[in-house]
């Protein structure tokens, strides 16, 4: 364990385990966890280093303002990154049909350097098209592929064997092609296209981005010749360039998100809001404005295809949209309160696209981290001894440890919203001890029990049974129904909790109490004992014991199930009984005896009472609800 701590080769690692079976210091099933360990080790190393790697790549490419700078950062990153022997770039030419091999990295012929394939036609041409990404393991053997005689020949000429490229997305038009190829035959994994693409998807913002400093640059040198007759214009522009700088910096920034905002604000001297593409806040002010409304959806939406500010107007006021896009992708939308003039509007523009490049990054995180969420919580609910090291330092990631008293949620959502669902408990969750994923069919929730104890919102319960989740999804017109466990401490334990929420979900199920939340406790031995039975069971119970009841209070409008619910609760204490109903005591006496006439006078006592008992529990739960069946 300390050489993995301290990281060791696979070889290095086999030949110390070699010494130590020959010597017998260790068996061969702990050699073999050892190996599994390193490897796993190794693997969360490099995805680590790759994600890094791929935001430093980001960094580094929206960085550069010249645009053949950028052409050559990108094919010299790509090549690093995929560890091929050669990457190119090929642009688009729709007037002739093709796309040409704009720049490379590693080609050593003028005949590869200057290809030029129609588009639709071989690796090159089929990516251009913006179909697809496209592979070939051995290209001039691949009869799949259409060739031409030039480009095979340039290919021949190259020794290039393996390619595999994607398409390049900028303003919803594809603009061309990134590949790599190498001298030897094989097949590009899918880990390898994933990164592609994700490269690609910088790569595309970085060019959109190098071409607006080109342009500002262009006309900050003609507008320098006519300094004196239009100095004013001037001025603005070296504004925004010191604008676009600032936003730049806000990449490598913590919070960048924020920290944009606050700059646009202050640029733009109103406030700015951030929303999602359904009119969610995402960050910035508080807004009276309905930002999910038609008027401000379609117009993020006019502004998403057009790749340009919208006016609209809400209850009378007026706002001004910038939708942030990648590729054909809606992230966000930046919102300012007023109608913004056209100097101002460049500002707003520019500012969408630091939010695209700055999204893209956070999201490629997020997704990472939900990833590993999603791992160790199937991880946690079927644990095997020989990865509890393993899983405690994963699960210390997220604030989960072995000592901790913890709970497990089992949130049911309908189908079609449970995307919507796990978005915005992550986002509400953000920051905090614990894991949230997709489990199964339903979402699954894991943390601490000192989560919700020390909230001073969630008095009442409401934090122990998951009640908080039920308004926060709530507030988001989203219906869920939690299951909450008993506290357990110990991961070992977690897999029985987690069956325990699920058949306090499955009771609230049964008893058509969706959108309610509730643990064990509030459910009661009746509660969880439903929960073990298919949902018809409740009826059917109800149906055997209280058949008769119900169907005389529905005819006559009386209330003789309610009477015999707390004639139980209050022990068979008549007068009791008629204060709690606040009735006579002769009154009870009647309906009791319209009760034993209609169900037999064995319902107060002897061993019939518990099953009346039980079913009047349950039909308290399914007409009161599950808080109201212990009152």
């Amino acid at each position: 364990m300390a050489m993995l701590d301290h990281g060791v080769s696979a070889a290095d690692l086999e030949s110390t385990l070699s010494a130590w079976l020959e010597a017998g210091a260790i068996d061969q099933s702990t050699a073999a966890a050892a190996r599994r360990l390193n490897a796993r080790l190794g693997e969360a190393s490099r995805r680590e280093g790759l994600l890094r790697v791929l935001y430093d790549t980001a960094t580094d490419l929206t960085g550069i303002r010249d645009v053949e700078a950028v052409l050559k950062a990108i094919v010299r990153r790509t090549r690093s990154l995929i560890g091929s022997d050669i990457a190119y770039l090929s642009l688009n030419d729709y007037d002739s049909g093709e796309s040409y091999v704009r720049v490379t990295d590693g080609a050593t012929t003028a005949l590869f350097r200057n290809i030029r394939m129609p588009l639709g036609e071989g690796v090159l041409g089929a990516v251009a098209t913006g179909e697809a990404p496209a592979q070939s393991p051995d290209y001039l053997m691949d009869e799949t592929k259409s060739h031409l005689k030039s480009s095979d020949t340039a290919v021949a000429a190259e020794g290039v064997k393996a390619i595999m490229g994607v398409p390049l997305r900028a303003e919803g038009k594809v603009i061309g092609a990134l590949l790599v190829a190498d001298r030897h035959a094989h097949q590009f994994s899918s880990d390898d296209v994933a990164l592609m693409e994700s490269i690609g998807t910088h790569a595309a913002v970085a060019l959109e981005n190098a071409r607006y400093f080109s342009e500002m640059a262009s006309a900050l040198t003609r507008l320098d010749q006519a300094q004196r007759q239009n100095l004013a214009h001037v001025r603005a522009l070296e504004e925004l360039s010191n604008l676009d700088r600032r936003l730049m910096e806000t990449l490598a920034s913590t919070g960048s998100l924020p920290y944009l905002l606050n700059l646009l604000a202050e640029s733009l001297d109103t406030p700015v809001f951030l929303v999602s593409p359904m009119g969610e806040p995402l960050a910035g002010p508080a807004s009276d404005g309905d930002f999910g409304s038609l008027p401000a959806l379609s117009a993020a939406e006019e502004s998403a295809a057009r790749r340009a500010a919208v006016h609209f107007q809400v209850k009378g006021r007026k706002y001004t949209v910038m939708s942030a896009v990648a590729g054909d992708q809606h992230l966000a939308s930046l919102i300012v309160a007023e109608e913004l003039s056209p100097a101002r509007l460049a500002v707003l523009e520019r500012s969408a696209l630091v939010l695209s490049v700055s999204l893209l990054l956070e999201r490629t995180f997020q997704d990472a981290q939900y990833r590993l969420q999603l791992e160790l919580i199937d991880d946690l609910l079927s644990p095997r001894a020989e990865n509890a090291a393993a899983l405690a330092r994963r699960a210390g990631q997220f604030g989960l440890a072995n000592h901790l008293q913890l709970v497990v949620r089992v949130v049911g959502v309908p189908d079609d919203q449970r995307q919507r669902a796990l978005s915005i408990l992550r986002h509400r969750s953000e920051g905090a001890p614990g894991i949230i994923a997709l489990h199964e069919s339903h979402l699954c929730i894991i943390e601490p029990v000192e989560r919700y104890d020390n909230r001073p919102n969630e008095s009442g319960g409401g934090g122990r049974t998951g009640q908080s989740i039920i308004d926060e999804l709530k507030r988001r017109r989203v219906t869920a129904t939690v299951g909450t466990s008993e506290q357990v401490s110990g991961f070992a334990r977690l897999a029985a909790a987690h069956t325990e929420a699920h058949a306090v979900l499955r009771a609230l199920q049964a008893l058509s109490r969706h959108g309610e939340a509730a643990d064990r406790a509030a459910l009661g031995t009746a509660g969880m004992l439903l929960g073990a039975m298919d949902s018809p069971f409740a009826g059917q119970l109800l149906t055997a014991q209280l058949g008769p009841l119900l169907g005389y209070d529905e005819r006559r409008g009386t209330q003789l199930v309610l009477t015999a619910w707390t004639f139980h609760e209050n022990g068979g204490a008549a007068q009791e009984t008629a204060d709690s109903l606040h009735i006579h005591p002769n009154t009870l006496r009647q309906r009791l005896d319209r009760i034993d006439a209609l169900i037999g006078p064995s319902w107060r006592r002897g061993s019939r009472s518990l099953d009346v008992q039980v079913a009047l529990r349950l039909w308290r739960m399914k007409t009161a609800g599950v808080s109201s069946a212990g009152s």
